[in-house]
């Protein structure tokens, strides 16, 4: 009686376990079959070009850049760079990043 149970328990976990297989394998070859995104089929004209795209990023990635060099040389503590710094990584339009950098970019403004 044990062993009738035991072989039957392994045979539900096989079967579970090759449908389990087919369904991840299927649900690939659905996402395979989707070549274009809504926005590209129904609106070819907004989408921006590669080329156009890799230049926002490089202006983004620029402008992060200069903001981690304004970071560092503030006279601050090393705790709230640290913060300034992460959310100029994780959330760049933070309120707290956003009032730091606004202070220091208008204070250079009224020095020319």
């Amino acid at each position: 009686m044990k062993e009738l149970a035991n072989c039957t328990l392994g045979l539900a976990i096989l079967f579970f376990g090759v449908q389990t297989t087919k369904a991840q394998n299927s649900e690939k070859e659905e996402s395979a079959i989707i070549e274009r995104t809504y926005m590209e089929r129904f609106e070819p004209q907004l989408i921006k070009s590669v080329e156009e795209r890799l230049a926002l990023k490089q202006l983004r990635i620029a402008e992060m850049r200069r903001k981690m060099v304004i970071l560092d040389s503030l006279d601050i503590s090393e705790r709230r760079r640290r913060a300034l710094q992460k959310d100029l990584r994780n959330n760049p339009f933070s309120h707290r990043l956003s009032k730091t950098l606004s202070t220091i970019e208008f204070m250079d403004g009224v020095e020319d």
